[in-house]
């Protein structure tokens, strides 16, 4: 029996997140976090007494909305999983009272960068500049190879790879739409 498109699937990432007062670095307990998909199916999930939630996704980019009674709320735009693996996030929110939701639509790019004998590449700088130099972002490969950079808009961007003053790899990624995490793996040759 041969099993169907569905029966075929990609191991779940999981999201794990602290949330704290951003004036007292205090756990925020009881604060409630909708995780939008990009199909716009949510989940609901609220933190624990230590101010953590943790949820297991699968692999794709969310958005976040994090409120608690007495803060701003908070919007985390493009939060990427990759499968089989855990990301760990801090918030601080900030006290008050209101909402600041405006922010422009985002997605997340990452995956593994590996060797040329497959295994992960830990500490590398992964930097993301937008052809036209208005957006950059920059982050650090994990233990196992990941990396993941979040909230990136929509353009064609300059992928560097550097370890100390060195560049790895160079390529272009071009970002159209926010609708799916952009997967982008890289195998160094030589480092």
């Amino acid at each position: 029996m041969e099993a169907g498109p569905e029966a075929i699937r990609e191991p779940s990432g999981s999201l794990v997140c602290t949330l704290l007062d951003r004036r007292s670095s205090v756990p925020l307990s009881g604060a409630r976090i909708t995780c939008v998909w990009r199909d716009n199916r949510i989940s609901l999930l609220d933190s624990d007494p230590g101010g953590n939630f943790s949820a297991a996704l699968p692999p794709g980019v969310y958005d976040l909305m994090i409120s608690a009674r007495g803060y701003l709320s908070l919007i985390v735009r493009g939060v990427g999983i990759l499968p089989g693996h855990a990301l760990h996030v801090v918030r601080a929110l900030v006290p008050g009272e209101g909402t600041d939701l405006e922010a422009e639509p985002a997605t997340a790019v990452g995956g593994f960068i590996t060797d040329r004998l497959g295994r992960g590449v830990s500490n590398v700088t992964v930097h993301l500049t937008a052809e036209d130099g208005s957006n950059a972002y920059t982050t650090r490969s994990e233990r196992d190879g990941a990396y993941i950079v979040h909230g990136v808009v929509p353009d064609m961007y300059d992928l560097a790879v550097r370890a100390m003053e060195r560049t790895l790899v160079r390529d272009y990624v071009p970002i159209a739409h926010v609708k799916h995490f952009v997967r982008f793996d890289l195998q160094l040759q030589h480092i």
